[in-house]
């Protein structure tokens, strides 16, 4: 678990860097990618490592106030990555489809605009639906802090598990619309008798980032809603029929895969973003050698 953590700290805090270091990345696609890659930094450094220590001690050692902490986090962090790659699949959609419309829409102070509202909602939602209720550690039941399985909050934890769901299903019906609308784009462009070479240079580009949002929705899809659906199953069935340990301690892992395979997806689906990565480690070691000769000097 310490090792998932560190790497996927690291990597999503590598790329947040390069994509606010190159002024090229400063587009409203990768907009989105970025508020998404610090979502995953959040994850990785508020929520992961207070898991990594419970599961090492058995027991939460980090005080009431972290696991209120952690416990509003967790599923506030899941909402935004979830609407986060929604808005990416939309807009994508929109590109295509209404051009006209994206533009005037998904400009890139409009993009930030979007971002914050999301960011906003989901912070004051959980706040409010969390009211004075405090979270507690149930190792047996699941790693992260979560409500208690009462009748007064079995309610609000099905509701939000429902709108998880929610989130997901309609992530998967909006991506399948668009990439439908992207093949029947890629066939009408192949039509076409005269192609530029810019219209060339923006149908790669395009092919890229449909590659890497296509990667990202499906890691999402495949690892989280089946997660979703076991809690979705606990919530209304305790305590007669309980979710064993081990699918709880599994099912963690594989919810922050997700931060783990971020970066590591982006940098292999798109090559410039790759390079940039490549031209970090070895300009910095350059510049240590060049330190070391000049001190032997």
């Amino acid at each position: 678990m310490l090792l998932i953590n560190f790497a996927a700290f690291t990597g999503n805090l590598l790329m947040c860097f390069i994509l606010y270091k190159k002024p090229r990345s400063h587009t409203t696609a990768n907009t989105f990618i970025l508020s998404l890659t610090i979502c995953h930094v959040f994850t990785s450094c508020l929520v992961m490592p207070f898991i990594a220590g419970s599961l090492v001690a058995g027991e939460w050692t980090f005080g009431q106030t972290l696991c209120d902490i952690q416990g509003f986090l967790f599923p506030a962090l899941t909402w935004v990555s979830l609407q986060l790659l929604t808005i990416m699949v939309v807009r994508r959609y929109l590109n295509i489809t209404q051009l006209v419309f994206h533009n005037k829409w998904f400009s890139l102070n409009r993009s930030i605009g979007m971002i914050v509202t999301i960011w906003v909602f989901d912070v004051v939602i959980f706040l409010a639906t969390l009211g004075g209720t405090m979270v507690h550690f149930s190792p047996k039941r699941s790693l992260p802090c979560t409500r208690p399985l009462s009748l007064e909050n079995q309610t609000v934890n099905i509701l939000n598990t429902v709108i998880t769901l929610v989130f997901n299903i309609a992530l998967l019906i909006i991506s399948i619309m668009t990439f439908r609308a992207i093949r029947r784009h890629k066939v009408t462009f192949r039509a076409r008798r005269r192609v530029t070479l810019v219209d060339m240079r923006i149908a790669i580009e395009a092919k890229r980032t449909d590659k890497v949002l296509l990667a990202l929705t499906m890691e999402i899809l495949l690892i989280w809603m089946p997660i979703i659906i076991i809690k979705l199953v606990e919530f209304p069935t305790q305590p007669i029929m309980a979710i064993p340990h081990k699918t709880h301690l599994a099912s963690t892992f594989l919810w922050f895969a997700v931060p783990v395979l971020h970066p590591v997806t982006y940098g292999a689906l798109y090559r410039p973003f790759s390079r940039e990565v490549l031209g970090v480690v070895p300009s910095e070691r350059l510049r240590q050698n060049k330190v070391h000769a000049e001190h032997a000097m």
